[in-house]
Formats: C-alpha cells, structure tokens, sequence
C-alpha cells in the first residue's frame, strides 16, 4: 500500500498542502481534480520525489515502481517509435537471444555431461521468460500504436519528425508499455484526439495496476475513474466512487460545509463582543484573554469559492449575415508529400453550428485557417456570404499574446472600438478583477491566459465564429460556462474539439475528416456514432459517393429548415431524458433508506417515481420517432 500522512508543504508564504492525507490500494483509478494553482501537479511531484513535503510521511514500498507522464521526453527523438518501445522490453529479449545463442550450441559433438548443462540453462531461462508479464512485446507494442493513433509507416520514421503533440503520444505509449504499479499522467487527454481518447480510456480501465490522473475533461474522468481525489483549500477530499456521483456528493458536502461555516461564524462574533466587553473591565481582562486564546486555537471553517465563478462569456450580436454564409470549393491542401485535404467541399448556411472532429493531422485547423484566411490553399477557393464577419479564435490562441502587455492593454488592443471603453466591465466578467488587470500577460497561468483570449474574442462583433481547441488549458467551470456561451450564441459557427462534453448537444452538424476527405454527418458526435453503431470513430468508412448517396437520399427529402427544426426537437427530448433520468435515480437512492421509504414523504416519493418512469418511458418514445423520422 502507498500512502500519504499529514503531508505539509509551503512556497515561501503560501501555504499549498496542509495536512494532506491519503493511501492507495490495488487497481484505482484515481482522478486528482481541482481548480488551477491548487497544488496537483506538485503532488505528483513528491510521488517522484521531485520535491520533498516540509512535513508528513510519504510511504511508498520497495518494489512499488512508479511512472510520470512529464512533458520532458526521456528518449533520443533520432530514434524510431518502434525502437523506443522495444527499448521497454530489453531484458525480455536479451534472456530470447541467449536462449537462441545456447541453442545453436547443441549438437553430435557435445559430450552428455555438456549438453545436459546447456539444457538446464535454456530451461532456466524459458521459466524466467514465462514469467514475465510480456507473452508478446511486438503485439503489445503494435495494440498501443495503433490504439494511440500511429500508421504503421510512421512507426519506423524518426520522432524528430513528428509534431510535439505526436512525440507526447510515443511518451505515453512508453510508458504504458513499462506498465508499472501506479502510472501518473498529468492531462494526458490534452495529447489525443477523440479517437485515440475513446480507445485510451477502455486501455486505462482495463490498466492492471493504479492510474492517477489530473484532467479537466469530464467525459474522460466519467469513463475511467472510481475515485476521486479532490485538491481544495490546501485540503484533499476524498471521494471513493465514480466521477458523476461525485458531483452529487459533492453538492451536498458543500451545501453542509456552508452551513457550517455560517454556524461558525455567528459563534465567532458572539465570543468576540463578549470579549470585548470583558477587555472593558478589569476585573475580567483575564477571563477575556484566556477566551481569546482558545478563540484563536479554533480551526476555522473555510468555503471554496472557484475563480471563474463570476466569468460570464456573452458574444456580442451583430447584424445578421445573408442565409449562405460560407461555400468552400475543392479545396486542397498538402503539406511537402502530406495531402492533409484533397479536393473536398463544405456549405454553411446561416445559423448551422457544426463540428470538426477527426484524427489529428487530417485537416481540421487547416481548412479552418483558411477559412478564415490565415492559410492559402493549393487550389480551390473560399466564398463568403453576405455581410459575413468573422472572429477567428486560433488553438494557440493564447500562446500568441504578448508576453509585455498588461491584461487591460491586450484587451484594448485586440477590441472592437466601441469596446474598449467597457474594458475592464469585461475582464472582471473573466474572473480578472480589481490589480489582475494590471497584471503581465507574462505572469498568467495557462488557464488565465485562455481566459484572456476568449475576453478578446468577445469584445469583436460576428456572426461566424471559428473556434480551435478553445477548452485548451480551461478548466471544469470554464469549460460549462463557454459551451453555455455556444449554445446562446446567435450566428454561425464551427467548432475543432477532441472535448466530447462540449460537443455534446451544442452543434447540429458533425464533419469527420479522414484520408483527405470530408464527410457530413447530420447531427452532433453522440448522434453520429450512435447512427453508426460503433464504439469508436475508427469504424467509420468513406463510402463510395453513390453508396452514400443512396443512403442519404432519403434524408436529403427533407428541407434545411426541416433538418434544423426536427434536430431542436431530438436535443430538447435528450434534455428532457437526461433531467427525468437524473431525478429518478435520486428518488430511487433515497428510497433505498428504510426509514424514509415507510415515511409519508417515502410513500409520495413512490408515487412521483411512478410519474417520472412513465413520462421517461414516453420522451424515449418520442426521441425513436423523432430520430427515425430523421432517417427515414
């Protein structure tokens, strides 16, 4: 077992981990959550002993090995991904050679007692190699490359040449090949796209050993994690179940801590004004000090209070543009002898919000730059539609600001200009009030400086909107509150994201780009795969066009303003299952208390579920006609 005991740790002033503690048992799945500066990645940093606690006690086993997903590459980047995996299993295959090299010695001219030596060694040696947990290291590397996105003629190219986000993916890929017993990955779903993401999360389920991750993805902590570590007021919280009754949980345990805390305060005043009083006299000034000495040992009641909770993004209306908003034309793109998009078409009209989704490197962020004209096509061209303006929200958006400005600067600087005088009413709607204006953009967290660029976006008026990975480096809050802001948002829109919970619900169009083309799906990505009926978007094939076109036939019967009211009314039945979902199981967890299901608000309970499942019963009805109808 691995355990933490009243770990203390301090920067300076600051207070990070006070008292921290924990242990791990066999086969967890731990996600360590919580907002931004909160201490995580510094917790894992004393799993690796990177950093020693100022206090506490840190018990990790002898033969307890350990792993951590850095973002430093611990390989020659001259090397192959195939050769940086085979590296793994270097002992496996040293005890292969020597079993091969003992064996090309046996033969006629070797005396019994020689020859029965040898044997004994190669026997040895084959019971040693049974042992370990590798039966194939050549298939259990190719089930990781191929589960994490690599063709099979990019695993014997240098990683030199491949992206950053590639050469983060043969790291992660060495390291579930070393699979030691508890493997710490700091937001590894930043690296993967949806479908290198979806086969990642059965991997991490089925992982044999313990897995403790950060992340911000909630779709990601939902499919993987049965517990949760929750890094909050210097404090951790420990909640052992999964992620969805977490957040149940967790309201609760606020809602109580609040009380509490209110509670607390009122005792606190109470004692202060009666030692005030008692300080007045002085024949009580002792009575009163003492009273203030054991105030002071009172260990205070703290509430959270999250850093976004004031940040409200609204995009500003704009006069509407014509009803075709974007007509792309056999559009080609390469890159040297990398065909990224060949020859392919796409039509937006006023209102659609649509998706792109896909592995990385098929041509999502570049068809949207040149869309937005940051990127030149070979050939093809791009025609906007009337009164069409764009607001270009780029993946690296916030890599891009300048590091000298002050936040207030950037802002004025990047605003429309009737927006400038509401500046600083802005960056307090994101969370950066009162001195966080002044502050450099040097000096902002990665959050923050996400923060910063998604203020800049707003402050432009547009009725077509681009968005590139905008979740990159937001965290929960922030995450809900931009898709909030996408759903409201008035005009057209087209959205690159590997987030499935941001796509869920917010766009009525998904294209998937894959080997050079573009294929349009009628729906968002829970409705594709759904239609599809697979388990991850690896299964779907590009169909010939008059394959295609016999399927789709049908569907195209209907008008776009048909497709866009029947799509409204599927979302709004999905919504209304979810909520009628989510209220049955909490009836159906209290009713598994004995006592209040004998109680006369039990009975009334009963009598409401009964209401619920009936109504469910009829939304699921309605949501197959609906979808059908859309099929058919």
């Amino acid at each position: 077992m691995l355990s933490f005991t009243n770990i203390n740790l301090h920067f300076g002033s600051l207070h990070l981990l006070q008292d921290v503690s924990f242990s791990i048992t066999e086969n967890e799945k731990i996600a360590l959550i919580g907002k931004n500066g909160a201490g995580k990645t510094t917790l894992f940093k004393i799993f690796t002993s990177e950093l020693k606690p100022d206090s506490g006690q840190v018990q990790i086993p002898g033969n307890y090995s350990i792993a951590y997903l850095s973002q430093h590459f611990d390989f020659d980047e001259d090397r192959t991904p195939r050769d940086i995996c085979l590296e793994v299993f270097k002992s496996y295959f040293e005890i292969e050679d020597k079993i091969s090299e003992l064996s090309a010695t046996l033969g006629d001219t070797m005396d019994e007692a020689e020859m029965s030596r040898v044997l004994e060694e190669i026997e040895t040696l084959s019971i040693k190699m049974q042992a370990m947990e590798e039966k194939n290291p050549h298939s259990e590397i190719a089930r990781v490359l191929n589960g994490l996105g690599f063709k099979d003629e990019q695993w014997d190219k240098p990683v030199s040449e491949l992206s950053g986000g590639w050469k983060m993916r043969v790291q992660i890929a060495k390291l579930l090949l070393i699979k030691p017993k508890l493997l710490l990955l700091d937001e590894p779903d930043n690296h993967l796209d949806i479908e290198a993401l979806i086969w990642f999360e059965k991997y991490i389920k089925s992982y044999p050993g313990n897995v403790m991750f950060i992340s911000h993805d909630t779709e990601f902590m939902s499919n993987t994690a049965n517990r949760i570590l929750e890094l909050s007021n210097r404090r951790i919280s420990d909640y052992k179940m999964a992620y969805k009754r977490y957040v149940s949980e967790k309201e609760q345990r606020k809602e109580k801590n609040e009380q509490a805390f209110v509670n607390q305060q009122k005792q606190i005043k109470q004692k202060e004004r009666t030692i005030t009083r008692f300080m007045a006299k002085s024949s009580k000034t002792k009575m009163a000090q003492s009273m203030q000495k054991q105030l002071d040992k009172i260990e205070r009641i703290e509430v959270e209070t999250d850093d976004v909770t004031q940040m409200n993004i609204i995009f500003p209306e704009t006069r509407a543009s014509g009803k075709l908003v974007l007509k792309a034309e056999e559009i080609s793109k390469s890159y040297g002898d990398n065909r990224v998009i060949v020859k392919q078409s796409i039509e937006l009209n006023r209102g659609d919000k649509v998706a792109f989704v896909g592995q990385n490197g098929q041509g999502k962020s570049t068809l949207i730059k040149i869309i937005a004209g940051k990127l030149k096509a070979d050939s093809g061209k791009v025609d906007l539609g009337h009164n069409v303006i764009i607001s270009y929200f780029a993946q690296n958006q916030s890599e891009v600001l300048n590091d000298k400005m002050t936040a207030l600067e950037t802002l004025e600087y990047h605003a429309d200009p009737e927006f400038v005088p509401k500046a600083r009413h802005t960056l307090g709607a994101f969370a950066f009030s009162g001195e966080d204006a002044e502050k450099k953009v040097s000096v902002l967290s990665g959050g923050e400086k996400a923060r910063l660029a998604m203020a800049c976006m707003v402050s432009r008026k547009s009725n077509l909107l681009l968005l590139d990975e905008p979740t990159n480096h937001l965290d929960i809050y922030s995450k809900e509150i931009l898709k909030k802001a996408i759903e409201e948002y008035p005009g057209t829109l087209i959205i690159v994201s590997h987030d499935r919970e941001i796509l869920r619900g917010t766009v009525s169009k998904t294209f998937e780009f894959r080997d050079g083309a573009i294929i349009e799906h009628l729906g968002d990505l829970d409705y594709v795969l759904s239609k599809r009926d697979a388990e991850d978007i690896r299964s779907f094939q590009v169909q010939d066009k008059k394959e295609q076109s016999a399927k789709t036939s049908k569907a195209s019967d209907l008008s776009y303003e048909d497709q866009k009211v029947l799509n409204k009314k599927i979302s709004k039945a999905e919504k209304r299952i979810d909520a009628l979902e989510k209220q049955i199981k909490e009836i159906q967890n209290k009713l598994v208390d004995l006592d209040f299901y004998i109680s006369d608000e039990g009975k009334q309970a009963v009598v409401k579920l009964s209401v619920l499942e009936s109504e469910l019963e009829q939304q699921n009805q309605i949501w197959d006609e609906l979808v059908s109808s859309m099929n058919d």
